[in-house]
C-alpha cells in the first residue's frame, strides 16, 4: 500500500468516460504523439505535482484537458541529450525502439536502461493524484471510480486501489497533515537548477545542509561513482534509474531520475527534502525556501 502512495502510474491505453467537478466529459487517449504544447503542459503538471505544488498541478492538467482532451504523454529527461547523441534517444512513443535502444546500450557499455528513464501520464491521472494528495478524497474518488470502469478484469490497475483508499480516508476522517506557516519558512545556502520544470541540487552539497548521512559508491575497476548510499539503508543509481530506495531502506519511485555531470551528482530537491522529514519548500526570489522539521 506504501507504494501505492508514492508512484506515478503508467497511465492505461484505453478509453474510458471521465466526471470531473459534476461536468460528464469524455476522454480518449489519442494517437500519435500529441502536440508539442500539450507534452510541455503535461510535463510541467507531472514536475509540479511531484514537488507537492497541487494547485499547479491542476492548473497545467486542465489546459492540456480543455484544449487536446485527455492526452497520453511520454517523455525521456532531458539530461540524455547531453550525455548520448539526439539521434540515439528512441521514440518514447515505440516500445520496440526503446528495447532495441537498451540492449544497443548495454552492448557498448553505457547501460542505460530507458524503459525505466520514460516517463509517462495524462491529465486525467494529474488531476485525480492532486486531488489525492491534497487530501480531496471525494473528488479524487469520483475519477478514479471513472477509470476503474475501463480496466479489463484481473488487471491490477492503480486507479481501484487508489478508490479503495479514497473510501477509506473519507471513512475515517483523514486528511494529510498541512505544512507550518510560510513566514517560518528559511532559505537554504544551496545552488540548484531547473530541469524538465524539477529544481536539482547537488547531492553531496544539499546532503550536508539538510543533515542526511551518505556517502557515494564507486566503481573499483573504473573508480566512476555509480551511486550513493542515502542514511543507513538507503540505496540511490547514478545509472538513470529513477528507482531508489529511500532513508529507510523501502523501495521508492524517483520522479526525476538522477545523473552525474562533470563530478557532479544531481537530483530532484523533492526527494531529498522527503528524506529529511521537510513538509514543504519553495522556490522564492531566487532561493530554496523549506519549513522547520
Amino acid at each position: 500500500m506504501k507504494r501505492m502512495l508514492w508512484i506515478f502510474p503508467m497511465t492505461l491505453l484505453i478509453w474510458v468516460p471521465m466526471t470531473v467537478e459534476g461536468q460528464q466529459r469524455q476522454f480518449q487517449f489519442k494517437s500519435p504523439r500529441p502536440p508539442l504544447q500539450a507534452e510541455e503542459w503535461v510535463k510541467r503538471g507531472f514536475a509540479t505535482l511531484a514537488q507537492g505544488q497541487y494547485e499547479q498541478a491542476i492548473y497545467w492538467a486542465k489546459r492540456v484537458q480543455d484544449k487536446y482532451g485527455n492526452v497520453h504523454v511520454r517523455w525521456f529527461p532531458s539530461w540524455l541529450k547531453r550525455i548520448v547523441s539526439e539521434d540515439a534517444i528512441p521514440d518514447p512513443y515505440d516500445d520496440e525502439g526503446i528495447l532495441q535502444a537498451t540492449i544497443a546500450s548495454f552492448k557498448h557499455g553505457r547501460g542505460l536502461n530507458w524503459k525505466f528513464l520514460i516517463r509517462s501520464t495524462s491529465p486525467a491521472w494529474l488531476i485525480a493524484d492532486a486531488y489525492f494528495r491534497k487530501g480531496e478524497y471525494e473528488k479524487a474518488l469520483e475519477i478514479y471510480e471513472e477509470m476503474s470502469k475501463g480496466v479489463p478484469p484481473g488487471i491490477d490497475a492503480i486507479a481501484p486501489s487508489r478508490a479503495y483508499l479514497c473510501r477509506k480516508f473519507i471513512a475515517e476522517g483523514y486528511r494529510p497533515p498541512q505544512p507550518p506557516p510560510k513566514n517560518t519558512w528559511r532559505p537554504l545556502p544551496l545552488k540548484f537548477r531547473e530541469e524538465d520544470y524539477f529544481i536539482l541540487v547537488p547531492l553531496d552539497q544539499a546532503c550536508k545542509i539538510l543533515g542526511i548521512p551518505f556517502q557515494y559508491k564507486v566503481n573499483p575497476k573504473t573508480g566512476k561513482r555509480t551511486g550513493a548510499k542515502i542514511g543507513e539503508k538507503g540505496l540511490l543509481s547514478l545509472m538513470g534509474r529513477p528507482f531508489a530506495r529511500n532513508i529507510r531502506g523501502e523501495v521508492d519511485d524517483m520522479a526525476y531520475a538522477p545523473y552525474e555531470e562533470d563530478g557532479v551528482a544531481w537530483v530532484p530537491f523533492y526527494w531529498l527534502a522527503k528524506q529529511a522529514g521537510i513538509r514543504g519548500w519553495e522556490v522564492r526570489n531566487g532561493k530554496i525556501y523549506v519549513a522547520p522539521k
